[in-house]
């Protein structure tokens, strides 16, 4: 029988590198393939989503407070009479803050931030 030699065996465990290079920055952050930072992932680009979805609630909840008056900052951009927000310009904003915040908030933080975090 052998004798395992523990000079030799704490020598090699400490050599955790085995000639791998350390990834960077993109490799190990964007193009991971780990679960954990997938799930980190999903995390960041979910709660990017949900300001943008709270950008656009605002964008209601202005057209609620003060109808048919010029919303600051974002109603020359809309387009629209003079920054106004009109009927139709406030279903689509109505539309398009449900639509991200249930296929770009809710879904995607259950399923792969929780779901890819947690395995």
């Amino acid at each position: 029988m052998s004798t395992l030699n523990p000079a030799a065996a704490a020598d090699h465990a400490h050599d955790d590198h085995h000639g791998h290079p350390e990834p960077s920055f993109v490799r190990k952050y964007i193009f991971s393939t780990d679960h954990k930072m997938i799930g980190i992932q999903f995390l960041i680009t979910t709660l990017f989503m949900l300001l943008v979805g709270g950008a656009l609630a605002l964008g209601v909840r202005w057209q609620l407070a003060w109808p048919w008056q010029n919303m600051p900052g974002f109603g020359q951009l809309f387009g629209g009479e003079g920054g106004q927000i009109s009927p139709e310009f406030y279903t689509m904003l109505f539309t398009m803050h449900a639509t991200v915040m249930i296929f770009l908030v809710i879904i995607p933080i259950l399923a792969g931030a929780f779901g890819n975090f947690l395995i």
